[in-house]
């Protein structure tokens, strides 16, 4: 079926300046905390290395008239893919227009039917903007608290899905596990397990500044008994019974506060939900393993390859673009069925260009 012009003219044709001037309604998104664009290109292949970040050696001391050393540049390992396309679209049907062309006649000032016909606009293009920006969240903390990416139809169930799931290649040494399930708050120790994974990062040459982690695991956390004894012993010290109660101190920001006086990487919690949607009934899904602490070092963890979508080199005509970060949305109408379409494509996969130095230990066992 051919593509017509957008029902709403030449309100569609300035959708990019209703984007560009409504950036603060779309929903924030994690991944651009420790994610960067990169440049996008016109192939669908991508090319990660990894190992990008690695441990650089001192250079040497030599006599003035010696000839420089050679330095090995180490060997990278290499992700390559397809880039993959991220796509959801949403109609007006017919009945919804009607009921667009009721709300019109009422008698109402020409400036509330402007609002509405701009807001029937906007909420769609807001809609498959996030949504296309929300699946690179979803890609992101999964990968980053697993150290894998899975498509599956749970969790894409109608798009593409992988027999296997991706591995980002972290390294097995920056794989650990808790000495004792923390599910287990008498004989935890979360502290000590933060202790020897800083520990294994220095001996690696690594760095890592901060441990992600569910509110779930930090609830656990806080309430083991060498979490709880620490903690009163930092702030208050050995009052025998001077009444205290500890727990009333184990707060993330009270934790914080030992844990960086004693240069362990600080807590910062990752509780983010994402929709899934099957069938029209969404459901609420967290992609970061509520059992695993991700330590991780300071800066960038990597960068999210892109490509343009083939619209944006070759226009359909009637169609109306505009783009929202990397995402082309795209309107238009149809006349069989009688429709107006809104439609986002993004065309990207995260590249964890520094999974050399992110640490991953399962907490709950």
């Amino acid at each position: 079926m051919a593509k017509l012009r957008s029902i709403f003219g030449a309100y569609a044709d300035n959708m990019q300046l209703m984007i560009d001037r409504s950036q603060d309604r779309f929903a924030p998104t994690w991944f651009q905390r420790y994610f960067t664009w990169a440049p996008p290109q016109m192939s669908l292949t991508y090319t990660s290395v990894i190992g990008a970040s690695r441990i650089e050696a001192a250079a040497s001391v030599v006599n003035r008239d010696s000839k420089t050393p050679l330095r090995s540049r180490g060997e990278l390992s290499k992700l390559s893919g397809s880039i993959p396309a991220i796509k959801e679209m949403f109609e007006m049907t017919e009945d919804d227009y009607r009921d667009y062309l009721v709300m019109q006649q009422m008698p109402v000032p020409d400036t509330t039917r402007r609002d509405q016909m701009l807001d029937l606009i906007f909420n769609d293009v807001l809609k498959v903007g996030n949504a296309a920006m929300k699946r690179l969240d979803y890609m992101v903390l999964e990968g980053i608290s697993t150290g894998q990416i899975t498509l599956t139809t749970l969790n894409n169930p109608d798009g593409l899905t992988l027999s296997q799931p991706l591995d980002l290649l972290m390294p097995d040494a920056n794989k650990k596990q808790a000495a004792v399930t923390w599910a287990n708050a008498t004989t935890a120790t979360p502290i000590t397990d933060f202790q020897t994974v800083v520990k294994a990062a220095t001996d690696l040459g690594r760095s890592v500044v901060k441990a992600q982690m569910s509110n779930v695991l930090f609830l656990k956390f806080i309430k083991t008994k060498e979490v709880i004894d620490t903690m009163q012993a930092y702030f208050y010290g050995p009052k025998p019974g001077s009444g205290l109660n500890p727990v009333a101190i184990t707060t993330l920001q009270r934790i914080n506060e030992f844990l960086q006086a004693t240069g362990l990487p600080v807590i910062e919690i990752v509780d983010e939900v994402i929709g899934i949607e099957k069938d029209g009934i969404i459901t609420p899904t967290r992609p970061f393993n509520e059992n695993n602490v991700v330590f991780v070092p300071n800066g960038q963890l990597g960068t999210i390859k892109n490509a343009i979508a083939i619209e944006q080199a070759k226009p359909v005509s009637g169609v109306s673009y505009a783009t929202f970060q990397r995402a082309l949305i795209s309107k238009w109408s149809t006349n069989e069925p009688y429709a107006e379409w809104t439609k986002s494509e993004l065309n990207a996969f995260p590249s964890f260009d520094t999974i050399d130095g992110i640490f991953l230990m399962v907490s709950v066992f």
